[in-house]
């Protein structure tokens, strides 16, 4: 059947394209998750020059953590290819390296770090640093952390 001149392009393409299933309206059941109220105190304390992180909450499409790094503490290179990252400086002083620029983030500070960003850390300061981390995925899939620089 020949199409009128006067139609959209995407109107002809939505008018001739075979016609898909309809998507289920109810998603798959996952259980609720439970809330949990915690303090910086209830995470796992580093031991000397060391960071120890504590998961709060993890699922396929978002990761909480609280991050607690010993003065002097390193967070070695690595990206997350898959998640934007955001954390606030609780406590302490925390030096992140971004794509290779060095940024000094000091309590109350936040950061945004969007996915396949370079990332190293450390704690610079006498005291100890708490952090508080939120991974979400970007949709693409993937690994939350990689060691070392993205491969192009």
């Amino acid at each position: 059947m020949p199409v009128p001149r006067s139609l959209p392009l995407f109107l002809v393409l939505a008018a001739c394209a075979p016609s898909a299933p309809a998507a289920d309206p109810t998603p798959a059941a996952r259980p609720p998750a439970t809330p949990r109220v915690l303090t910086v105190s209830d995470a796992q304390a580093p031991a000397a020059g060391t960071v120890a992180t504590s998961v709060l909450h993890e699922s396929p499409t978002s990761v909480s953590r609280i991050m607690r790094l010993a003065p002097g503490a390193q967070i070695p290179e690595h990206h997350h290819p898959a998640h934007d990252e955001t954390f606030f400086v609780h406590q302490g002083t925390v030096t992140a390296v971004l794509n290779g620029q060095e940024h000094t983030v000091r309590a109350g500070g936040l950061v945004h770090i969007p996915a396949g960003t370079v990332i190293v850390g450390r704690n610079p300061g006498s005291e100890e640093a708490v952090v508080v981390v939120v991974f979400s995925s970007n949709g693409t899939g993937g690994p939350l952390t990689v060691a070392g620089r993205p491969h192009h």
